[in-house]
């Protein structure tokens, strides 16, 4: 009988350790598919989110107004010679010095030569920057990630992202993720101050009206014929 028992009760803890063992087994799949879930998600938010076109707003004014407190003391232009023409562009080094020396690294290195604006969206902004061309790639300067450099208190973030502004993108409305991927406001526009301003559009503004209202494929922002910086320059 003792015998007996004691083959029941082992057989009982084995059953229970087999249940153990499957419900781990669960447990460890449902973690795999929910970090493919987060890894897709921060793959696809390396840049502002798109959201309804606001209120056009078709002058620099609003932008030359949020910036004026900002432009003592600037140092660098940089010019994109596009397809579609050429780009100036104010770097604010006063107010986001470490960014804007990443821009400027990157275009004296010739890191930009050759790369499009991949993604584009009518009264909102247009994107480049990526070496893969489709949002998914980019590094910094030197390799290092860059500093939260956003000063919410100044006049560049003050009645949402004028007109004109150039700011980095990022994963997640993280500062510290952005990379070599910026973006210029085609229209003022109510983002939230999550992006680094670090540049101004002072030529070419109507480039960039070009390029953002060019046709883009099917209902995507991936544009038809995506415009390309033949040569990005500092002076």
């Amino acid at each position: 009988m003792n015998r007996l028992l004691h083959r029941r009760a082992w057989l009982a803890v084995f059953a229970l350790a087999l249940c153990a063992l499957a419900l781990s087994a669960c447990s460890s799949n449902e973690g795999n598919t929910n970090t493919a879930n987060t890894a897709a998600s921060n793959r696809n938010s390396a840049s502002p989110p798109a959201t309804p076109t606001p209120t056009p707003a078709n002058t620099n004014a609003t932008a030359n107004a949020n910036q004026a407190a900002a432009t003592a003391g600037q140092k660098h232009t940089v010019v994109l010679d596009t397809t579609a023409g050429k780009i100036r562009i104010e770097l604010l080094d006063k107010d986001a010095p470490k960014t804007a020396e990443n821009f400027r690294k990157l275009a004296e290195s010739g890191f930009y030569n050759g790369l499009i604006f991949h993604r584009t969206i009518k009264g909102f902004m247009i994107q480049g920057g990526d070496p893969n061309g489709n949002g998914s790639g980019g590094r910094t300067a030197d390799s290092r990630p860059l500093p939260n450099e956003i000063n919410r208190s100044s006049p560049l973030y003050q009645g949402g992202y004028a007109r004109g502004l150039v700011a980095m993108a990022n994963k997640g409305g993280d500062p510290t993720t952005a990379t070599s991927q910026f973006f210029i406001m085609h229209q003022t526009y109510p983002l939230p101050p999550q992006y680094t301003i670090f540049g101004r559009v002072v030529e070419g503004i109507d480039v960039v009206d070009k390029i953002a209202n060019a046709p883009n494929e099917g209902g995507s922002d991936r544009p038809a014929n995506p415009v390309k910086m033949t040569k990005v320059t500092v002076q």
